[in-house]
Order: C-alpha cells, then structure tokens, then sequence
C-alpha cells in the first residue's frame, strides 16, 4: 500500500504512545505494565494486537511516503479545548496529563493531513488544557 500512493499523497496513521520511532521515549511503570500485560491479553481475547501497530509503524516509518503517525494519549469525552499540543518523545512533561479529548484528537488527525510540520514525524499528544500544557506553556 505505501509503495503505491499516488504522488503527494499523505499518510495520517494513530497509535498509542507505545510506539516508539528513534527508542527516545520514556515510559512510565503504568504504561509498561500496559503493554506487557494487557497487551498479550487483548491480543488472545482477539480485541487488540499492539504487534499489528508495531509492525504497521515499522512500515509507515520506513516509507518514502509523506506520513505522519499521531501517537493519542488516554482519550475522555467533553467539548473542544482545542489542537492538542505535542512532543516527538514520550516522557516530556508537557505530555504528563495524559488525556486528550475525544473530539480534539480527531482535530489532530484533520490537522496533520495539511500540516507540513508534521511530515514525517510522530508526534505524541496531550490537551491543550491539561496541567501539563498549562504548566508547559506558562513556563515559556
């Protein structure tokens, strides 16, 4: 699929916090036990395979396509707080909050498809108005 985009064409992937691109990220304990526990658990109920995302990002990432792999925190309901900010490695403490909107994180995914800013990066998401970007922002 990736080896036959048309010419321009932009790739906009989402996954969890658990890829890595450069192995640059930090993790916390929750996160880790997440993934070795939970993961191999999803995977045997046939709800969720993270190999599947690892694999998919491995390929994204590899490809001469103009991509942009959104990497979304812990989701909640609620109304727009706005274009989430970003880091290109877990562990920042502007992504600390870990939570997004609903509705915010599918603003992101809209965004990256014009945004050449984001090509070829894998950002890592957090709201707006969570603690940890109030408190990025206010120490700028």
């Amino acid at each position: 699929m990736l080896d036959h985009a048309p010419p321009g064409a932009r790739l906009v992937f989402s996954c969890g916090w658990h890829i890595t691109r450069d192995g640059q990220d930090v993790y916390s304990w929750k996160l880790k036990a997440l993934v070795n526990i939970a993961g191999p658990l999803a995977k045997l109920a046939r709800f969720a395979d993270l190999d599947d995302q690892v694999e998919a990002c491995r390929r994204v990432f590899a490809s001469d396509t103009r991509w942009t792999v959104v990497r979304g925190s812990d989701l909640e309901e609620g109304e727009s707080q706005g274009l989430p900010v970003w880091s290109r490695h877990v562990g920042d403490p502007i992504l600390e909050s870990n939570i997004t909107r609903r509705v915010d994180f599918a603003l992101f995914m809209v965004d990256a498809v014009e945004n050449d800013e984001l090509v070829h990066e894998a950002p890592a998401i957090v709201g707006r108005e969570t603690s940890s970007a109030l408190a990025h922002a206010a120490g700028e």
